[in-house]
């Protein structure tokens, strides 16, 4: 095993892109443990967060896991060919923004298009060694401790047979409440479908804290304001 150093509470709150953060210390520091959790999915990978947390690793998938053209919709993943990441938020102090960005190898070889899914929950009892595929953006019928949250699909769309816009980096950023999620990391080919094999990938997740509404902040000033004038007032 190497370890890198680096529910409804677990609902997405909503989607949240370039806010201003408060800065807080950090929990410990994040931990990055391959292999994760070996029953139910075999997940490659095991990550324990806290507040403003950073986790950085690298991996390869199949260039078609994530969205093979040639499955039924609502089984177009491969467990087998993606990489599947058990992620502790547990740990948290309150609700966080986690951000997850999934980019191609930075080796010569690979030309990935990733893609990913968030799902709450992990799935530890079921075996995936007789479902090797899974429904990446729904839940998955035969992985029933896995409520699926979101998804990114990029090139090829979400069931791989659609014109997509394709790129070599994706991210996005979501509220979490604390507790376990599943990430599954894999690549959606362009269609057609042109690349087949293994392709490396680089992942990196961040936790950051939820920022205050800009109104508390307000409301906030405007108490300390009045507290002011009073004192003016009194020492006048």
């Amino acid at each position: 095993m190497r370890s890198l150093k680096l529910v409804r509470a677990g609902i997405i709150v909503g989607s949240v892109f370039g806010l201003g953060l408060a800065q807080v210390g950090s929990g410990h520091a994040a931990t990055v443990t391959s292999p994760g959790p070996a029953t139910g999915i075999g997940y490659e990978w095991q990550v324990v967060m806290s507040d403003l947390d950073l986790a950085h690793f690298h991996g390869s998938v199949g260039a078609k896991s994530w969205a093979e053209p040639g499955q039924p919709v609502g089984n177009k993943g491969w467990t087998h060919t993606t990489d599947w990441v058990a992620l502790d938020l547990s740990g948290l102090s309150g609700p966080t923004i986690l951000t997850v960005e999934l980019e191609r190898g930075h080796d010569s070889g690979s030309q990935l298009y990733p893609a990913f899914t968030l799902y709450q929950g992990w799935e530890l009892i079921n075996d995936d060694s007789t479902n090797h595929t899974f429904n990446n953006t729904g839940n998955i019928s035969w992985a029933t401790n896995l409520t699926y949250l979101a998804h990114v699909a990029n090139a090829g769309g979400p069931n791989g047979t659609d014109n997509g816009v394709g790129s070599d980096h994706v991210h996005a950023s979501y509220t979490l409440n604390p507790g376990l999620y599943s990430l599954v990391f894999g690549g959606n080919p362009p269609y057609p479908p042109a690349q087949t094999g293994q392709h490396s990938f680089s992942a990196t997740l961040s936790t950051s804290p939820v920022p205050v509404p800009a109104a508390l902040w307000l409301f906030g000033s405007g108490v300390v304001g009045l507290a002011g004038l009073a004192r003016r007032r009194m020492n006048g």
